[in-house]
């Protein structure tokens, strides 16, 4: 019986009881004269039997509810129930109502099958967590998971079970959870299914076997120790049980990486230092330093490494759990019996939280009279004695939640906790990613959980996931030391979810963490890096040289030969300078987004890689053309022009090449399957991609003509027939591999003789000019930062500077110079253009070139827009204060070029 100061304490204490008592004034006299068990017995005994509507059903259990609510809440106070009595009573109401509900909600959809035992035969339902272990607090979700027997289920329309059984599942939730005049039951909870990111809400028994036996998660494990049969096919429910879910919880042996992962869920949560600073002010009784997770977390995982050949630990329970492990030795008695005493404190404690306004609460108010509502309603006389109690229980269970597996390193940081696993995130991870500077921190919690949950190709493996585990701090910590810690997350995720497998680059990563902070400031800065990356982790090997950012050694890039073992065949050959030369423009692009390369070397450091490939790959397409064609008995050798040529080349650069033969008799088919195998060596895609797209239209008659061209046609047709844009296309023209020193002399030679001699049937200062208005029609700028066809860009100063070759060609060509910069400095000598002139359009040049090369070490493409980062870290590279000022530096040398033109071309 109630005595009346128990009444007082909670009328006065408890918004929600004080209004349940004006509700039901016949309670507040029954429970001072009868017995509790009495009192709860009449009220299930004087609910009708009969089964109603879902709709009619509704309100009668929430009345049910609030009722029974009062009654046990009164016992609670009064400390006549002690916690799990408290607790037992309360997932009785959950039970009566999930029968009822599942009842109605069957008969509303035609699919009861009329046996009050077995209402829909197939489909049951699992009650997870603290509904699971018969441990409902006041303002509880319950977490519950719906299955159904695709076998077994029985259906008017067996097509449409999975939207039937959906609806099913929806009114089962309604009933439940829908907010009337009477209130509510409970708030449900069904993210503990398999995958609910992608399953529905009702999971068919076969999806969840495969998904517990591919990629379910130790945390999931944890959850369903505590798994029972709460309504539906109770005989289905426990097979499943037994036969699915036993198996996955309890394994009868764990590797040692399953055990760290284990441990894990124990090592993400520390507090930031230790339990010393804990107040009773603000503190979360459930999730916070000390509280009842931890406790629960303490059993938990020792039950999952230890209860695969010791049933007697697999009790849902909590207190149980920690009696079992104490008997079996594996923790002290001391400890067990402790942590027991504390968890009846927390979990009195966080009933009375709850009760106060029926809020589902964890948290031991800030406000002092709040607080003191809480110790009246926890048996307290004093806010003083309840804050000390609270304060004591809270340090001393986690100092022996710390005392757990001390060996092992922490997964936390100094921040805080640090916890990625579960359906929703810890208020304390959130905390810590705040305290971090993160704005976006449920986003990144939600990431982080995707990966771990195995929903991305890198996570697939459960080893992968156990690496993740172990390296998610370290990255939250590389990110949050970043300017911007939500976009170092950012980049590191596109990267990431782009990789086909994690392991070896996880354990990488876990290994060399100094390699992991280098590339996400490298991702930062460039999104081609994460794509690079993402494509070729194997690139990342060779961060750990010291001399990975010296590129700028006479050796670099050089001896591409060297790695070729002649027994190889073609195409492993061709694999493996792809993997140098990605290695190699990697580290270009490292070097020089790092600040260890001037912007301006680039160019001819990604030159002198494709000069290194062509060399190493021309003798192989040779070697290869003689095994199935016939013997090559003259010279030959490869004619650079464009960016090749003028060794300007961005990573955005294509092949512009021509193949030139001497022969001796040869069938000229044989120089043409040379070309094609060339072509191939370069071009064609293999599992290590492809090493540059190369055109070949600029070769003599263009694309209808040979594609290998000897050195006689080569001459004769400068001499007689090729037009005015070939001869601008040849003031770039140089050799850069040939089978002989003798032979690529002599191309060289001959390309000069072709720039000196006169072609009196050529105007060719009237065609540039058109040429170039026809361009600027035919191929307007791609975007806001195309930089080559902009108007004064870099084409512009091309045709300026080609025009200027071409007045005076025999003295350019005699010369030698192919890059643009030196023929313009070689133009101002021979007095063709005044020197402030030549400065700047040189400046203008070099700005532009510069440009073009950040834009395609950052975004690899002059196609469409730039974001908005990709231009704030191209303005950094290119030593200006902003996107504006970079906006306008560019704007600037358009028009001094534009002023400039017309002097030129006319």
């Amino acid at each position: 019986m109630i005595c009346s100061d128990v009444i007082r304490r909670a009328q006065d204490n408890s918004s929600y009881l004080r209004e349940s008592l004006e509700l039901f004034p016949d309670l507040k006299t029954a429970v001072q004269s009868q017995s509790a068990d009495a009192l709860i017995a009449r009220e299930y005994s004087e609910f009708p039997d009969e089964i109603l509507s879902h709709q009619e059903e509704m309100p009668r259990l929430r009345r049910l509810k609030r009722r029974l609510h009062l009654i046990i809440a009164l016992l609670d106070i009064a400390q006549i129930w002690d916690w799990p009595e408290v607790t037992r009573a309360l997932t009785d109401i959950s039970d009566f109502a999930m029968h009822r509900l599942l009842i109605a909600g069957a008969s509303e959809l035609g699919i009861y099958s009329q046996n009050p035992d077995n209402p829909v035969p197939g489909l049951f339902i699992l009650a997870m967590g603290k509904y699971g272990a018969a441990e409902l607090n006041y303002s509880s979700d319950i977490d519950f998971c719906v299955f159904y027997d695709p076998e077994m289920i029985k259906l008017a329309r067996p097509e449409r079970a999975e939207r039937t059984l959906i609806k099913f599942v929806q009114l089962l939730i309604a009933g439940f959870e829908r907010i009337t005049p009477e209130g509510y039951i409970f708030r449900t909870d069904l993210r503990l299914r398999p995958d609910p990111r992608s399953n529905s809400i009702v999971v068919s028994t076969r999806t969840a076997e495969r998904y517990y036996e591919t990629i379910g998660q130790n945390w999931e494990r944890a959850a369903m120790i505590k798994a029972r049969v709460c309504g539906g096919d109770s005989a289905a429910g426990q097979s499943f049980i037994n036969d699915v879910l036993r198996p996955f919880v309890w394994r009868r042996s764990l590797d040692y990486a399953a055990i760290e992962d284990i441990h894990s869920i124990k090592r993400q949560i520390q507090a930031r230092e230790g339990g010393e600073n804990i107040t009773a002010a603000g503190h979360n009784i459930k999730l916070g330093t000390g509280g009842i997770r931890e406790i629960e977390f303490y059993a938990q995982t020792q039950q999952l490494i230890l209860g695969g050949r010791r049933p007697e630990l697999r009790t849902p329970r909590t207190v149980e759990a920690l009696a079992a492990l104490s008997e079996g030795e594996f923790i002290a008695e001391e400890d067990a019996k402790a942590l027991t005493v504390q968890y009846a404190h927390l979990r009195r404690f966080e009933h009375a939280a709850q009760m106060r306004e029926d809020a589902q609460t964890h948290i031991s108010p800030e406000d002092e009279q709040a607080r003191e509502q809480l110790a009246k309603l926890s048996g307290y006389d004093t806010l003083k004695a309840f804050d000390a109690n609270l304060t004591d229980v809270l340090r001393d269970v986690h100092g022996r939640y710390k005392a757990l597996f001390p060996s092992y390193e922490s997964l936390a940081l100094s921040e805080g906790t640090l916890s990625f696993t579960g359906v929703e995130p810890h208020p304390e991870t959130l905390a810590t990613l705040q305290r971090l500077q993160f704005k976006q921190g449920p986003r990144v919690w939600k990431t982080m959980a995707t990966w771990l949950g195995g929903r991305i190709a890198a996570t697939r493996t459960e080893r992968a996931r156990e690496l993740l585990t172990r390296l998610a701090p370290r990255l939250i910590k590389i990110c949050a030391e970043a300017e911007d810690p939500d976009a170092a997350f950012l980049a590191f995720e596109r990267f990431f979810e782009k990789v086909a497998g994690g392991v070896s680059l996880l354990a990488m990563f876990l290994q060399a963490p100094n390699r992991l902070a280098r590339i996400i400031q490298l991702m930062l800065i460039s999104p081609r890096v994460s794509d690079t990356l993402a494509s070729r982790p194997s690139i990342l090997d060779g961060m750990i040289s010291p001399d990975f950012m010296n590129v700028q050694g006479a050796d670099f890039g050089l001896g591409y030969a060297s790695i070729i073992n002649p027994e190889d065949d073609f195409e492993q050959i061709m694999n493996a300078v792809r993997r140098r030369l990605h290695e190699d423009q990697f580290r270009i692009s490292a070097s020089v987004l790092s600040g260890h390369t001037p912007l301006s070397d680039a160019a001819a450091l990604l030159t002198k890689l494709a000069q290194s490939s062509l060399q190493t790959l021309l003798p192989v397409a040779a070697q290869e053309t003689r095994r199935s064609a016939g013997e090559l008995r003259g010279d030959y050798a490869v004619l650079a022009l464009g960016k090749a040529g003028g060794a300007e080349m961005s990573l955005a650069s294509d092949l512009d090449i021509m193949l030139i033969y001497e022969g001796r008799g040869e069938p000229a088919q044989l120089y043409t399957k040379l070309t094609q195998r060339l072509i191939s060596a370069v071009s064609s895609y293999t599992s290590e991609g492809r090493l540059y797209e190369v055109d070949m239209a600029l070769r003599p008659s263009g694309r209808s003509g040979p594609v290998a061209v000897s050195l006689d046609a080569f001459e004769r047709y400068y001499a007689a027939e090729a037009w005015t844009w070939e001869f601008m296309a040849l003031t770039r023209a140089r050799v850069v591999a040939a089978s002989s020193a003798e032979f690529s002399h002599a191309l060289q030679a001959a390309v000069s003789k072709a720039m000196g001699a006169a072609r009196v049937d050529l105007n060719m200062p009237a065609d540039i000019a058109d040429m170039l208005a026809r361009l600027r029609a035919e191929k307007p700028p791609r975007g806001p930062w195309d930089v080559k066809q902009l108007g004064g860009g870099v084409r512009d100063i091309e045709f300026i500077v080609q025009s200027l070759y071409l007045a005076r060609r025999a003295e350019h060509a005699a010369h030698g110079a192919t890059a643009t910069r030196d023929m313009l400095r070689h133009a101002a000598k021979l007095g063709q253009i005044t020197g402030d002139d030549a400065e700047a359009i040189e400046a203008a040049l070099v700005y532009f070139q510069n440009l073009t090369q950040g834009l395609a070490l950052m975004h690899g493409s002059l196609n469409g827009e730039v974001s908005p980062d990709v231009l704030k870290a191209l303005a950094a590279l290119m030593g200006e204060e902003d996107t504006e000022q970079l906006a306008c530096a560019t704007q600037h040398h358009q028009e001094k070029i534009i002023d400039l033109q017309p002097k030129f071309i006319f």
